[in-house]
């Protein structure tokens, strides 16, 4: 039970205890007239009472601005991020979370993968008072104009650390957003019941287990929002066939063998699919068909990963932004990926699309 939540089961409304810290209350979030007000100046209603929540609209006499207080009364939050507690212009203030971190070395360890599954379904499975649009694609979109703003235009695919033939030689802006269309297309006809709100920058860096619990904690979340569930399992996928700690130019290589024949998307689809059940306590008729399901999703959503880091590379190139990586390899290798991977995804479209599949 949280503190104020005792405060108001242990004191009646109209006591001098509740009416200053509703004064408190309004003189720290709202200044003005609450800095005056008088405890016989305070009127607080209850609005509403019930298992989750208690509301109270908080009035006064004076001028002083109204406000609803609602008093959470559910268990602790799941901690699956650190607190926010401001943002400002180039940055933000988070809360601190004793914890240890992973490296590329965990993505071959199968309780790690499996643990991340885990993980990645109680974070989908939150339901956040954000738009349900997604913004992955929006992202791409927002990269691309940055690109061709800044002065860039046709896009030479010239790969470094894969052998991949598959691609066009060079990529017009044009071409690039007419692929983003495409790809939302084929995601939204098949795939739109899997909107979830999404981490979108999965990978193990971006992973934590905190000392305290153990308990595993997703942090840099500046890019979620809602999205298609495959996406963020895919970019664990993907994330995991590339090396960024190449301590020679170009500082990025990406595996073939790993991109081709991923030893870990079965292990991570597992996970996720036997949380999910767990979570609306579902015993599954067919288990195995519902696993292959979500291993095509996965498959399916895999090249529009390397596109959308493709499309921040590229713009970030240019800005000669420097994170240790050169990042137009980073892009023309990316984009090498990408459409050597699409023709799997639009086979997958095909079938969905017919009704040979479902999911």
């Amino acid at each position: 039970m949280s503190e104020i939540e005792r405060l108001f089961k242990q004191n009646a409304l109209d006591s001098d205890v509740i009416k200053k810290k509703l004064i408190e209350l309004g003189e720290s979030f709202l200044g003005g007239e609450w800095k005056n007000a008088t405890l016989d100046q305070v009127h607080v209603p209850r609005l509403l009472s019930g298992q989750s929540n208690y509301l109270y609209h908080v009035t006064s006499s004076t001028s002083a601005t109204p406000y609803l207080l609602r008093i959470h009364r559910q268990a602790p939050k799941r901690r699956l991020g650190p607190k926010l507690y401001g943002f400002f212009e180039g940055g933000r203030l988070e809360e601190y979370l004793p914890s240890k971190g992973f490296t590329e070395d965990d993505y071959w360890d199968p309780e790690f993968v499996r643990r991340i599954g885990a993980t990645l379904l109680a974070f989908h499975s939150m339901d956040i008072p954000v738009s349900k649009n997604v913004r992955c694609t929006k992202l791409m979109r927002d990269w691309l104009n940055g690109y061709e703003e800044l002065g860039g235009s046709d896009y030479e695919i010239l790969p470094t650390t894969v052998t991949y033939s598959e691609h066009p030689n060079t990529i017009s802006v044009q071409k690039l957003s007419e692929e983003i269309d495409t790809f939302e297309k084929w995601a939204r006809e098949v795939f739109e019941h899997t909107l979830v709100f999404g981490q979108i920058d999965f990978g193990v860096s971006n992973v934590l287990e905190l000392n305290s619990t153990k308990e595993m904690v997703l942090i840099d979340c500046e890019f979620s929002s809602y999205n298609w569930r495959g996406f963020d399992l895919a970019m664990f996928i993907s994330e995991s066939a590339i090396t960024f700690n190449v301590p020679f130019p170009p500082g990025i290589k990406i595996s073939e063998d790993l991109t081709d024949n991923s030893p870990i998307i079965r292990i991570l689809c597992e996970a996720y699919l036997d949380a999910d059940n767990k979570l609306k306590n579902h015993i599954p008729s067919d288990r195995s068909s519902d696993l292959e399901s979500l291993i095509q999703e996965c498959l399916f959503f895999w090249p529009l990963t390397h596109l959308f880091w493709a499309l921040s590379a590229m713009k970030h190139a240019l800005l000669k932004f420097e994170n240790g990586v050169d990042l137009d390899v980073q892009a023309r290798d990316r984009l090498a990926v990408y459409f050597h991977l699409k023709p799997r995804s639009q086979k997958i479209y095909d079938e969905l699309k017919k009704g040979k599949k479902t999911l």
